[in-house]
């Protein structure tokens, strides 16, 4: 039940869970966040290899960025926004916190995801066509994991409770699977990528997936501390903020490993 909610919670699939569901199911499922974020991955892969049968490949970039928008509702571009309002705001904890919490978005936020579509839109255009399915299925799935890593390390920063206080449950067995995940898939897509380019491919895969992974940690680690440190903790929306930080980190640390 478990990934069907963390699928539930990520896309706009049409799943209906019929069982109760309570914290300690949403916290569970966020160990399947990365595993989420690599069938996403998949089907923009495909959508992207589809199109360009016909389309030029800046028209297929901008494709691929819009159905992952529409897939996932801009669940995490929304959070994105929101928390560049809040942190951009000048405002002590409170003040951001609530700012936040206002569904409306202010000039802060309209840059941020002006830049944030405008980043991926020529980060990917510099990836060579032959790597673009490899990056486009890692790029939503490492995303993915860094909103488990900061759940799981930080606490729920607002007081009260809210819709995001699930992540308070949310520990070391989450961020164990969750890991695996991204360590499997990281290994398999950077082993198909590269198969047959190196008399050691094996090597070479794992020395760049350490590479990848301990940039992904740094970037994540980096930016759970600073906003922590402007809010005392997470909310849902910083979550989604970091998840599409990373991804553009993802998308100019990619091409470098790949190349």
């Amino acid at each position: 039940m478990e990934f069907l909610l963390a699928l539930q919670f990520l896309t706009r699939a049409p799943l209906t869970i019929h069982s109760p569901v309570e914290e300690k199911n949403l916290a569970r499922a966020m160990a399947y966040f990365p595993l989420v974020g690599v069938l996403l991955g998949l089907f923009t892969a495909v959508i992207y290899t589809l199109w360009t049968y016909i389309l030029a490949s800046p028209v297929c970039d901008l494709i691929a960025i819009a159905f992952l928008v529409i897939i996932t509702g801009n669940l995490h571009g929304d959070a994105f926004m929101d928390t560049a309002d809040g942190l951009f705001s000048g405002r002590p904890r409170e003040g951001i916190l609530e700012i936040m919490k206002d569904s409306r978005v202010g000039s802060h936020g309209v840059m941020a995801g002006c830049l944030l579509i405008l980043a991926k839109f020529v980060l990917l255009g510099q990836i060579p066509l032959t790597a673009k399915g490899t990056v486009l299925v890692l790029m939503p799935a490492l995303g993915r994991w860094a909103q488990v890593y900061c759940a799981a390390v930080y606490t729920y920063a607002r007081t009260g409770g809210g819709i995001g206080s699930f992540t308070d449950r949310v520990g070391i067995r989450e961020l164990l699977w969750a890991s695996v995940s991204i360590l499997l898939a990281v290994i398999l897509m950077l082993g198909l990528y590269m198969s047959g380019q190196y008399l050691n491919t094996l090597p070479c895969v794992i020395l760049k997936g350490l590479i990848l992974l301990g940039t992904v940690l740094t970037g994540t680690a980096g930016l759970g501390w600073y906003i922590s440190r402007k809010i005392g903790g997470m909310t849902g929306d910083t979550l989604g903020a970091i998840s599409e930080s990373i991804e553009v980190l993802a998308l100019l640390i990619l091409p470098m490993i790949l190349g």
